[in-house]
């Protein structure tokens, strides 16, 4: 155990069936693109994009965030494993190296997800043949097409720099944000005996933030728009750090809190 390691534990947790289930919900939205396309006119490579990533992802997206790494970690803590690994590791070396393999999981399956459905949307389908675009049905040329996507939505902006610019942009950003309600999901666990309720407070967060902000003089900084910004005129990015900033800061509060847990055995139960 004295060579405990975060590359140790992150092979521990990238095993061939985890990685093929991840592989397999990633695959669900082209499904259903597939199915339902031709029932939906599209203006361009972006619309398939928006609707790969709309819908029910947008709802539980906490909840999925929470499931990468955390149930494991749940089951470690209530088994005690980290008590009894305690007298072989340092708990606060044991407590970094879960905290990072949870937040580096969590970031690199939605940043492959998300960057996947950038790839199959710009590159791969229109490549195919596909998909018939059909902007002329939304008034627009093949020159203001290209206008028309860069004031769409938030981040879109980025489509100046070109798409692969935005498409490694808009990945990281979803990326981070799942990694930081992850890190949420990580510290309940921490705080809150009961891990059910541990495990849920992400996603109540995410949910009830979203309403909250949902009010007028809010609504700009709304938790689900800011990470899937496609229910809302397109705002400039720094209104989506915004949220983001003030989760971290909530991180930060947890932490303080708990920090003294690293070194009590009792309050790891």
């Amino acid at each position: 155990m004295n060579q405990y390691s975060l590359r140790n534990e992150l092979s521990n947790n990238l095993k061939i069936k985890l990685v093929a289930l991840w592989l397999l919900v990633m695959f669900i939205p082209i499904v259903y693109y597939f199915v339902l396309k031709d029932s939906y006119v599209f203006r361009d490579t972006l619309d398939i994009f928006t609707f790969l990533l709309e819908g029910i992802l947008v709802v539980i997206f906490p909840l999925l965030a929470t499931l990468i790494y955390l149930p494991s970690f749940s089951s470690e803590l209530n088994n005690r494993f980290i008590v009894y690994t305690r007298l072989r590791v340092s708990i606060k070396k044991l407590l970094f190296v879960k905290f990072m393999t949870n937040g580096i999981l969590t970031f690199s399956v939605f940043f492959t997800f998300v960057f996947s459905m950038f790839l199959f949307s710009f590159y791969i389908s229109p490549s195919q043949g596909w998909v018939l675009f059909e902007p002329e049905i939304y008034g627009l040329t093949e020159s203001t097409l290209i206008e028309d996507s860069y004031t769409r939505h938030t981040f879109t902006q980025l489509l100046v720099y070109g798409p692969m610019a935005y498409g490694l942009a808009y990945s990281f950003w979803v990326g981070i944000n799942a990694a930081i309600y992850a890190t949420i999901g990580f510290l309940s666990l921490l705080l809150i005996p009961n891990k059910f309720v541990a495990l849920s407070i992400p996603w109540l967060l995410y949910i009830v933030g979203s309403f909250i902000t949902s009010i007028s003089i809010l609504r700009p900084f709304k938790l689900s728009d800011t990470i899937f910004p496609y229910a809302y005129a397109q705002q400039p990015i720094w209104t989506a750090i915004i949220p983001f900033l003030t989760l971290c800061c909530l991180c930060l509060v947890l932490f303080i809190i708990i920090r003294k847990k690293f070194y009590t055995l009792s309050d790891l139960q």
